[in-house]
C-alpha cells in the first residue's frame, strides 16, 4: 500500500468511527442541509469575520485571529431590475444553527434560547420594517455577532448555517412566482481561526 492509498484508507477508516459512534450516542450525524444561495433573484453570502483589534499595530504579530462569533451576512440582487425587501433591525429574518466539530449543534446562551422560542410571525413583535430597495448587482451587508445566541469558543472548529425566506419576495421582476424563495448557504471555521 503507497502512501496515497494508506492516506484514504485512514480517511475513510475516521469517517466510519464517527458514524458508529454517532449512531451508538443514538444520534445521526447532522445532515448535509441543502444550500440554495440564489433564487435567481438575489443571493445570499455570509463568512466569519475578526472584531476590532484594539492593539497598536507594532503589537499584531499573529497571523491567525481566533473566531469570536462575528459573522457578515451579505443580500445581493442578481436579477435584471429592483428588487424590493423588507428589513427588521433584529436577527428575526435568519434561521442559524451553529454545529461543533462532531456535527452537533452548539448551544444556545439564555439569550438565544429566548429568541428561539419567539414567534416572529406575529406582526405586533416586529418593532419596525425598513423595505429595501436594491438596484442590480447591489448588496446589503449586516454584521451579527453570534456569540450573543451561540455558546462559542475561540480556538474552535465550527459550521454555520442559515437560512431566510422572511422579507424575500416572492415573485421575480417579472412578477411570476419563484420556485423557490428561500436562501440558505453555510461557511466553516476552522480551530486555528480567520486570517488576518
Amino acid at each position: 500500500m503507497n502512501g496515497e492509498e494508506r492516506t484514504m484508507s485512514s480517511q475513510i477508516g475516521a469517517a466510519l468511527i464517527l458514524l458508529v459512534s454517532c449512531l451508538a450516542k443514538g444520534q445521526a450525524p447532522s445532515p448535509a442541509a441543502a444550500v440554495y444561495p440564489s433564487n435567481g433573484v438575489l443571493e445570499l453570502s455570509a463568512a466569519q469575520i475578526l472584531g476590532p483589534d484594539h492593539r497598536p499595530a507594532s503589537q499584531r504579530h499573529d497571523v491567525y485571529g481566533p473566531w469570536r462569533g462575528l459573522i457578515e451576512v451579505k443580500i445581493r440582487n442578481v436579477s435584471r431590475g429592483v428588487v424590493r425587501l423588507e428589513e427588521t433591525p433584529m436577527m428575526s429574518e435568519f434561521v442559524i444553527d451553529v454545529f461543533d466539530s462532531t456535527g452537533a449543534k452548539v448551544a444556545r446562551t439564555e439569550r438565544g434560547r429566548r429568541v428561539e422560542g419567539v414567534d416572529t410571525s406575529n406582526s405586533r413583535l416586529v418593532l419596525s420594517l425598513t423595505p429595501v430597495q436594491l438596484a442590480p448587482l447591489q448588496e446589503t451587508a449586516q454584521a451579527l455577532d453570534l456569540s450573543n445566541f451561540f455558546q462559542i469558543e475561540p480556538g474552535h472548529a465550527y459550521k454555520v448555517t442559515l437560512r431566510r425566506s422572511k422579507g424575500l419576495p416572492k415573485t421575480d421582476v417579472e412578477g411570476k412566482p419563484l420556485k423557490e424563495v428561500e436562501l440558505s448557504c453555510s461557511f466553516e471555521v476552522r480551530d486555528y481561526g480567520i486570517l488576518r
